[in-house]
């Protein structure tokens, strides 16, 4: 019967099949997906909008009901899910309701285990954990006092308890410095006398200690052992015994508490391809929420900059400097032209055009939250929500596109517009609000970007050694054309509270040249760490900077004064390849010149201002 059942829904006329579409928790695939009736699934809607369309006289609109819908696997859209312009595809909350695309499990069946909590967590590998809807950490605690590095690859500890510790091949040791946060791990551990021997896992740990940029000494931080789950709202994952410990806060009862580890890494992917694009679909009003990325787990995080991984096979050998704040030695290995591996995002678009994420919310993610890659054109994020989320909010474009072999391929035209970032990057510290790589036409308008580790917003890439004639650096050969990047456009964003632990970004930072590319109307303040405002760091040319409102920016020593501007694109006199002018730099709010109408005009416009609510 059941069978008969779906297959009279597929038989369906094409006219019914065109009405709205309704998706429910409580639904069953095998119903005709109406109001009364809807589909469980949004798969099952997506295959029922696919049908509808060519039969449609306007949009096809798929409604999501309220509350949780947990997805078994990502959703892939690819292009016979398009939509036309007159008559695009659209999911959609249902009015009034909140409806959350969930890539997580719930935990339960705790136990109280003297102070900890113990469950089954039926689960490989996870790095995230929400309690209650709030964020709990991993198990972490200060490196040991008196730790010191054996080269090549060993750390000596005073002390032999920790050569005790339970699954040490699992710890972690965390490495922040100026523009980084590095993660390396353990391979063994042994008690050497009255000391513990670390060996740490190669060749993460060599690439770590000799890549060029920044270099790392000794550790900040140790994480992931059941011995350091000694604070509330700390938790430690038994992997090999599949069980998780937990620490409660106050007022948080295990018997009733809502739990949620991450078991996907991708919810939603529209993927096409340069000669059958996806178009037109449409999300609205829609959560994603509880995805995960365990590739640190396994491999360490060996960060370049704005989160993006330095591997073996991007590698050249050359002689380098540095080391000399960190104690390591001199740079041995750099990433030839910049070339590093981005950190996934949990929403992908590739190949994909005129496709709109409208008052969406992107919560409880652990890696990236969405990625703009590969031939995507004429996107728009609206009105979103990004909160909570480990790495990069937003990705556009790559690091590795400068010369793409097809132009179909250049990720441009794509828009950012009034969303509200905030309490991202929140574990991989060296994220970015907003990243935009090797882009033609981005626009970044009137978004409300706060409460970040590292920048607000970053635009370019190479250092000047992908553009037309190379840069300032030994690279084995010059490109003889420009790359994509190029009419970026930066403006009315409000910026503030970035820069809070790492520091050499800014509120608004740039690489390479641009041509065309505007930074205009921006109001940027009270960013801790230097240089904290508009930084055109190395390579950075062809930029017009008009109409931004600086102040509250802080010196780091005698040899960072305070500057809300910051020029670092000195060689090849780049500098005056950029316009300056009419800005405000250094006027507080309480000054009889102070910008009011400047500040009032930046970050969400009035029909937006209820996300700040």
């Amino acid at each position: 019967m059941r069978v008969l059942r779906f297959c009279f829904a597929l038989l369906t006329p094409l006219w019914v099949l065109a009405q709205p579409f309704y998706v429910s928790p409580q639904g069953d695939d095998l119903a005709p997906g109406s109001l009364e009736q809807p589909f469980r699934t949004v798969d099952r809607a997506r295959a029922a909008a696919r049908a509808a369309l060519p039969q449609a006289r306007g949009d096809v609109v798929v409604f999501l009901r309220g509350g949780l819908h947990p997805l078994e696997r990502p959703l892939v859209f690819d292009a016979a899910d398009s939509g036309v312009r007159e008559r695009q595809i659209v999911y959609r909350a249902y009015p009034g309701e909140q409806p959350v695309l969930s890539g997580g499990i719930r935990i339960t069946g705790w136990r109280q285990e003297g102070r900890w909590w113990r469950a089954p967590a039926p689960l490989r590998a996870f790095r995230q954990l929400w309690v209650n809807g709030r964020l709990a950490q991993r198990a972490r605690g200060p490196a040991p006092p008196g730790i010191e590095l054996l080269p090549p690859n060993t750390y000596r500890v005073p002390g032999a308890a920790l050569a005790q510790w339970k699954n040490v091949d699992a710890l972690e040791l965390i490495y922040d410095l100026q523009w980084q946060r590095n993660i390396l791990k353990v391979h063994a551990a042994a008690r050497s006398g009255e000391a513990t021997l670390l060996r740490m896992a190669e060749p993460w740990f060599t690439l770590a200690r000799l890549k060029e940029g920044k270099q790392i000494g000794l550790p900040t931080a140790l994480e992931n052992a059941l011995e350091l789950l000694d604070e509330p709202g700390e938790w430690y994952h038994d992997a090999a015994a599949r069980a998780l410990y937990y620490l409660p806060r106050d007022g948080e009862a295990m018997a009733s508490a809502e739990v949620i580890a991450p078991r996907l890494e991708r919810l939603l992917e529209v993927r096409g391809s340069l000669d059958a694009p996806v178009r037109h679909l449409r999300f609205e009003g829609i959560t994603f929420a509880h995805a995960g990325w365990t590739e640190p787990s396994r491999l360490g995080h060996v960060d370049l900059q704005a989160n993006f991984r330095v591997m073996p096979q991007n590698l050249i050998a050359r002689s380098g400097h540095g080391g000399a704040e960190t104690g390591a030695e001199p740079a041995l290995f750099s990433p030839l032209f910049g070339e590093a591996h981005k950190s996934p995002a949990h929403v992908l678009l590739h190949a994909a055009e005129h496709i709109r994420f409208e008052r969406c919310r992107f919560v409880h993610l652990g890696g990236a939250g969405v990625d703009l890659e590969f031939g995507s054109a004429h996107n728009i994020i609206a009105g979103s929500v990004f909160r909570d989320i480990a790495g990069t909010a937003i990705q556009i474009g790559d690091v590795t596109d400068h010369h793409p072999a097809d132009p179909r391929a250049v990720v441009r035209n794509n828009s950012v517009v009034n969303c509200l970032i905030e309490d991202a990057a929140n574990y991989y510290l060296a994220g970015v609000g907003i990243f935009a790589g090797y882009t033609a036409g981005t626009r970044l308008a009137h978004n409300e970007i706060r409460d970040l580790p590292y920048s607000g917003i970053s635009v370019g890439w190479g250092w000047g050694e992908t553009d037309e004639g190379g840069g300032a650096y030994w690279i084995p050969f010059r490109y003889s054309t420009p790359t994509p990047a190029r009419d970026n456009v930066i403006e009315y964003n409000h910026i503030y509270r970035v820069c809070r632990t790492l520091w050499d970004g800014g509120g608004i930072y740039t690489l390479g040249n641009q041509p065309g590319t505007v930074i205009r109307g921006n109001y940027v303040h009270d960013n801790p760490g230097w240089p904290g405002g508009i930084y055109l760091d190395e390579g950075s040319g062809h930029i017009e900077v008009t109409g931004n409102l600086v102040h509250g920016v802080k010196a780091l020593d005698d040899r960072h004064p305070a500057r809300p501007l910051n020029y670092n694109n000195r060689a090849q006199n780049r500098i005056a390849t950029c316009k300056e002018h009419g800005n405000w730099f250094g006027v507080e709010p309480g000054d009889a010149n102070f910008p009011r109408q400047v500040a009032e005009r930046a970050g969400l416009e009035e029909a937006y201002r209820d996300l700040l609510r």
